[in-house]
């Protein structure tokens, strides 16, 4: 199949761009890439490799269609733009997981930063390529989205002012799903589930006389959702009207956390991309604020 050919050349393209990028680092190391590397280059091929898998499996296989473009209105559009947000988000939190693991492998500035903007963008290109021979065609504004993501993720990398503002994410099964003992379940249909996060590090942006009396370890968040998603449902099946959802809360700063080793401050990093519940306020719609001591979707 034509989608399968196409993923195997953008496959080959990634690993080979990762392997000539890692020649900066050889010009500063001179006895060759040493094991932590390999391994990294190895794992970061895998991924790909397993990550068009998935999606093949997912939404291309047996569902191939001559090359459409289209876009679907943007946040007024049939997920009131949450997937765009999620567009955001994850080729964000792929750029920086990736800065952290070369980091952590001892690659080259260089050559982090390069690998961290280029295989992102390659991979979300894939998709909305793999996208436009499938029924779902391609989207401009989710690589736009996608794009803006890893712009700002480098933009935080060299501002540091930026990394005040980080982006997370939570999820819960939503009741759409619970309700049907989650059969056909997948975590990118179900959007009802999802909260995409703006957290501020309070601490970090206060004057140094003005630190002790705000925590360290506590952030301030607003969130943004949606709920009466029903991806299953054929279109205009009655039932509750999609609205957006807002949310005001406390956010835990992980990466406060003291952490001596590049090791344990790569896996801190990674994991403070995900928002964890705490106490905040929820707007559904029309209704009004309403306290929640766990926030979770």
């Amino acid at each position: 199949m034509k989608i399968i050919r196409y993923i195997l050349i953008i496959l080959l393209f990634s690993v080979l761009q990762l392997e000539a990028n890692a020649q900066d680092s050889l010009a500063v190391n001179k006895t060759g890439l040493t094991k932590r590397q390999k391994w990294i280059i190895a794992g970061i091929a895998a991924q790909q490799a397993a990550s068009f898998y998935i999606e093949y499996k997912w939404w291309w296989e047996d569902n191939y269609h001559p090359f459409v473009v289209k876009n679907d209105g943007g946040f007024d559009n049939y997920s009131l733009g949450i997937d765009k947000v999620g567009h955001f988000y994850t080729s964000y939190m792929y750029s920086n997981l990736l800065y952290e693991l070369m980091k952590w492998g001892e690659f080259s500035e260089n050559t982090s930063e390069w690998v961290s903007v280029t295989l992102p963008f390659i991979w979300a290109l894939s998709i909305e390529l793999g996208d436009g021979f499938s029924k779902f065609a391609f989207n401009p504004d989710d690589l736009l989205a996608n794009s803006i993501g890893i712009a700002y993720a480098f933009a935080q990398r060299k501002v540091p002012v930026l990394n005040n503002f980080k982006v997370k994410f939570s999820y819960y099964p939503s009741q759409y799903y619970r309700d049907r003992n989650m059969a056909g379940w997948s975590l990118t249909s179900d959007y009802d589930g999802h909260i995409y996060w703006v957290t501020m590090d309070v601490n970090g942006l206060l004057p140094k006389a003005a630190k002790p009396y705000w925590p360290k370890y506590l952030n301030l968040a607003a969130g943004y959702g949606i709920q009466n998603f029903r991806p299953e449902d054929p279109p205009n099946t009655p039932g509750p009207a999609l609205i957006r959802e807002f949310h005001i809360g406390l956010d835990y700063n992980l990466s406060a956390i003291p952490a001596k080793k590049p090791g344990w401050q790569a896996i801190r990093n990674m994991v403070d991309y995900y928002h964890f519940p705490a106490p905040g306020f929820s707007k559904k719609g029309d209704e009004s604020w309403k306290f929640k001591p766990l926030l979770l979707n």
